[in-house]
């Protein structure tokens, strides 16, 4: 048995962290940085030690967790929430609403919903809601409190935002007292909700850019931790990677606008056929670079792969995958012949049967584009890309709805976008992108020269625009 197995034990016992692969280097440099510390070698002593000093504890889980996160991260689910779900539910519930950040890292996703909620509502905003932000790690708190930030939690705001809310700060950036004071932050136990409760029941908790740092057996007893702490209305949003790893049954998958979260099943608990097991994402969460995605990352460590099917369930798959090919060849022959009603059609009944198809989603996606529906077509491009972050053809698509202007240009998005179709090609030169049926709907090739040369088409912008500005 490993010299470091007694310490797994203990952080997963605790905490639930799950220590493995490269994660293990963490551990050993954190048990390095305790011996230092403690001048104690021997393991029993060390573990007495640990098990009886809350604080040692702390600052050994601190060593454990890479507290990398940014502002404005995943900003179409936080848009959806601010601007389509907070408002409805203000229409038939009295405020305020709770908002409760778990895994809250350093701070920035509560105070980014602050800000968004600033946007959309104004001084009220602060009568209506009420936020919080927990996590483990005592020292990311301290920073939370604090609200002061460097260059990279900025990589994703506009400039704009941070004009507006954040003021210098010795080399730095202060977040505006106002906002400051309005989120409050408490130490939090995924594990142990009933005894680190953060406070009243939550309409809205988000969990996202988290759940990487546990297995599945153990997401699913946070889940149902989580479901103690929510309202019997509120939702449980995840991230965009994470969404799938986190249909563990203990909440009902809900898809509104895009964007996916869980809220409380209803009996009989609806379960969506899912034609292919999603493992859970390790490492970068980002759907294929586009990392829109406020939490923490663990190095590629967590494997919540689903176990091999059995031979019947391979079968019933095997069936199912039969059942829907047929269809989706002659769904892929209406789109080139530009019968396009009649393809919509036939699209629709197969995701009733198939809703988590990668082909049919994106095929969808086309027809609407061609039907001149791009609102549609942004939905199914998104959809297709919770399901298999590698899609690289939906990637592109909804670049192209920016670029075209076929949805009101948003230059991040787009170039996000873009990016990741780069990023992915160039990993994978020759990758379908999650398509079984279907060929990709332009040669991988030429997907990645289009984007590479749209990217540079912005970079000699910015260049030429800097350039002239200099100039002034």
């Amino acid at each position: 048995m490993s010299a470091f197995a007694p310490f797994k034990a203990l952080v997963h016992q605790r905490c639930g962290l799950h220590l493995e692969g490269l994660a293990e280097a963490r551990l050993f440099r954190a048990v390095a940085s305790l011996q230092a510390s403690t001048g104690l070698t021997d393991t029993t002593q060390l573990l007495t030690q640990l098990t009886s000093d809350t604080a040692l504890f702390d600052q050994f889980v601190s060593q454990l967790t890479v507290n990398e996160t940014y502002f404005y991260r995943e900003p179409d689910a936080l848009r959806w929430l601010v601007n389509s779900y907070l408002p409805e539910r203000l229409a038939t519930e009295e405020p305020p609403l709770s908002i409760f950040s778990a895994g809250c890292s350093s701070g920035e996703e509560p105070y980014s919903v602050a800000m968004m909620l600033f946007e959309r509502f104004g001084e009220r905003a602060k009568a209506l809601f009420n936020l919080t932000g927990g996590d483990l790690d005592h020292q990311v708190l301290a920073k939370a409190r604090q609200a002061v930030y460097g260059g990279m939690a900025f990589r994703a705001l506009s400039a704009d935002f941070k004009a507006r809310y954040f003021s210098p700060y010795k080399g730095r950036f202060k977040l505006h007292e106002s906002l400051r004071q309005w989120v409050t932050f408490c130490p939090f136990n995924l594990l142990n909700a009933a005894e680190s409760s953060p406070g009243d029941p939550f309409d809205v908790i988000l969990f996202r850019n988290v759940s990487i740092y546990f297995d599945q057996q153990t997401r699913r007893r946070i889940h149902q931790q989580l479901g103690q702490l929510l309202a019997p209305n509120g939702i449980l949003l995840c991230g965009v990677s994470e969404t799938m790893g986190n249909d563990l049954g203990v909440f009902e998958l809900v898809e509104a606008e895009g964007v996916f979260y869980f809220r409380r099943a209803e009996p009989p608990t609806a379960v969506p056929t899912v034609s292919h097991p999603l493992p859970l994402p390790m490492g970068d969460k980002s759907d294929g670079g586009i990392d829109d995605s406020a939490g923490k990352e663990l190095e590629p460590a967590i494997s919540g792969a689903t176990p091999p099917a059995a031979p019947r369930e391979q079968a019933t798959e095997k069936a199912q995958t039969d059942t829907i090919s047929h269809p989706l060849q002659t769904a892929h022959q209406l789109l080139n012949q530009n019968a396009f009603d009649d393809a919509a059609t036939l699209l629709e009944a197969l995701l009733k049967q198939q809703p988590w198809s990668i082909d049919a989603l994106v095929l969808a996606g086309l027809v609407a584009r061609w039907q001149q529906q791009p609102h549609q077509a942004y939905d199914y491009f998104k959809r297709a890309i919770y399901v298999a972050p590698e899609c690289w053809p939906a990637h592109f698509y909804l670049a192209e709805l920016y670029r075209q202007n076929e949805l009101p240009d948003e230059p991040l998005q787009r170039e996000q976008r873009y990016a990741a179709v780069v990023r992915l090609l160039t990993a994978a030169p020759t990758s379908n992108g999650g398509l079984d049926t279907i060929a990709p709907p332009l040669p991988p090739g030429d997907a990645r020269f289009l984007a590479e040369r749209y990217l540079a088409a912005v970079n000699l912008t910015l260049a030429s625009t800097s350039t002239t500005q200099g100039a002034g």
